[in-house]
């Protein structure tokens, strides 16, 4: 069974590619269905795409339910991944599909090379015959393979798919969902809540990369933040968060145990964070995860922690993402025990 460690070493593997991100950011800014229906105005309509409907790992982690070649397996479903699809190794092996080994070039300027120097790089692919993920169905396809670390999931669903359209992240409610509005360009679009903040979403403007970030402030300082549904805890680079006023010093931090990989062990610091404001909302009693990471980067990852907190809308036409607090906990499931998270702030 795959650690929550295991998944926030991936994801820390991540940090230097959002760098990248936020470089080219900086360089290039750019309730109820009747209630819906009256809140958006004459025109707008949000053409709901598709639906996938969630389960949860042990720590939370939305999971959705995919098809290979007529086989049911489980799909991690990844917002902070820069890739559209890619499939488990060991799934396909034991389900009889080809798995083919090739080298390419990796281009200096592309969002998934952490080097800044043109690379070659060995990369696997399979063909799949029929592949659905939820609603969605496709047929026939050249897909990248990688080894998972386990069997856990028969592939990892990322921005590249997840964020072609507009994405509702409702996983207090057991679902995404994916839109494409047509005239909604200055609708709010968080249909559910009024009063939901929004803020502006920062993408890649060469679209190399679909995932997209948006400003937060703590300690009355800015940061780049990044959702990751498949992250569990929210994390950023030790120094960054030195740069915030946030050190393994800070009142209420506390170690944990360190995250295995190359070389030394990596300590983790768990550090409580009051307040944190993004747009109007005011996130209280946020815990982030310090980390001394081998690319640093200048992003914090807010994981499945900080969604089971709120509701999301990503309008990606519209350049805006929608943050509306969850104030009735509903009774989720870690693996087969119910549990009832605790009352937010």
């Amino acid at each position: 069974m795959q650690t929550t460690q295991d998944y926030m070493i991936r994801f820390t593997r991540q940090a230097s590619h959002v760098s990248m991100l936020c470089s080219a950011i900086c360089a290039f800014l750019f309730i109820s269905p009747m209630a819906f229906a009256e809140s958006l105005p004459v025109g707008c309509d949000m053409r709901e795409q598709a639906s996938i409907s969630l389960t949860y790992t042990e720590d939370l982690r939305p999971v959705g339910e995919a098809t290979i070649n007529g086989i049911t397996v489980p799909a991690m479903l990844s917002t902070g991944a820069a890739e559209s699809l890619v499939f488990n190794k060991k799934i396909l092996d034991r389900l009889g599909i080809e798995v083919r080994h090739a080298t390419s070039k990796l281009a200096r300027e592309d969002a998934r090379n952490p080097k800044g120097v043109d690379l070659l790089v060995d990369f696997s692919h399979a063909n799949i015959k029929d592949l659905s993920i939820g609603q969605v169905k496709k047929k026939g396809g050249t897909y990248m393979v990688e080894n998972f670390m386990d069997d856990t999931f028969g592939l990892r669903v990322g921005a590249g798919t997840l964020l072609q359209n507009d994405l509702e992240i409702a996983l207090d409610a057991g679902y995404l969902k994916s839109f494409d509005p047509n005239g909604c360009i200055g609708a709010h679009l968080a249909y559910w809540d009024p009063q939901a903040v929004s803020v502006l979403a920062m993408g890649d403007p060469w679209k190399r990369d679909a995932r997209v970030v948006f400003i937060a402030t703590i300690n009355g300082k800015p940061i780049h933040a990044l959702l990751s549904t498949a992250t569990p805890y929210s994390y950023l680079p030790k120094a960054v968060g030195e740069r915030l006023g946030l050190t393994p010093d800070s009142p209420g931090a506390t170690r944990e145990a360190p995250l295995p990989g190359e070389g030394p062990d990596k300590p983790v610091w768990k550090v409580p964070v009051p307040l944190m404001s993004i747009g109007a909302l005011e996130v209280k009693n946020l815990e982030l995860r310090l980390m001394d990471l081998a690319h640093q980067g200048q992003i914090m990852v807010l994981g499945a922690d900080f969604l089971h907190r709120y509701r999301i809308y990503i309008a990606m036409e519209q350049k805006r993402i929608y943050f509306s607090p969850i104030t009735t906990p509903q009774v989720l499931k870690r693996g087969s025990v119910q549990v009832i998270p605790q009352p937010l702030d």
